[in-house]
């Protein structure tokens, strides 16, 4: 399930350099797994769908496969600029995850195919909002912040310093 997320990491310790340097990917990574990841488990407590094998009523969307393919387009994204071969083993990876839960009587097609959609869209949204996030917080030249925090009189908080 996190094979093709772990291949991005490989890749890169073995000199095959993607999109984004470490820190990004990770934010990345995590952004896209946050977003799936709040969606899956709302989406389950609202829909209650009965799984094939009755076990319980969260079988809607899987949530395995979301994360394959997360971790799938995840690969895809970064290494696209190289090879589409890549992406296309991601997606291999996933759509293996998504049939053997499946075939192990956890979910049905729409589940599968629902939480593919949402782990790849989940990526998407990631790649999109990420940008705006890191132009957010990163000082400009000429700037500085700090954020301290405080406690006073049984109380306390945060303090923005913003200096331009």
């Amino acid at each position: 399930m996190f094979a093709p997320a772990v291949a991005v990491y490989g890749l890169n310790i073995a000199g095959v350099k993607g999109k984004h340097n470490f820190v990004d990917r990770s934010f990345l990574y995590g952004i896209s797994m946050l977003v799936s990841t709040a969606f899956v488990v709302s989406t389950k407590n609202l829909t209650k769908e009965l799984r094939p094998d009755s076990s319980n009523r969260l079988s809607f969307p899987s949530g395995h496969t979301s994360s394959a393919f997360v971790a799938a387009e995840f690969l895809r994204q970064e290494y696209k600029h190289l090879s589409p071969w890549y992406g296309i083993a991601g997606y291999a990876v996933a759509a293996t995850t998504g049939y053997l839960r499946m075939y192990n009587n956890k979910h049905w097609l729409s589940d599968v195919l629902a939480g593919a959609g949402v782990g790849i869209l989940s990526v998407q949204a990631a790649y999109w909002i990420y940008p705006k996030i890191k132009q957010k917080f990163t000082a400009k030249k000429g700037t500085a912040w700090m954020i301290l925090p405080y406690y006073q009189q049984q109380s306390g908080g945060l303090v923005l310093l913003y200096q331009y």
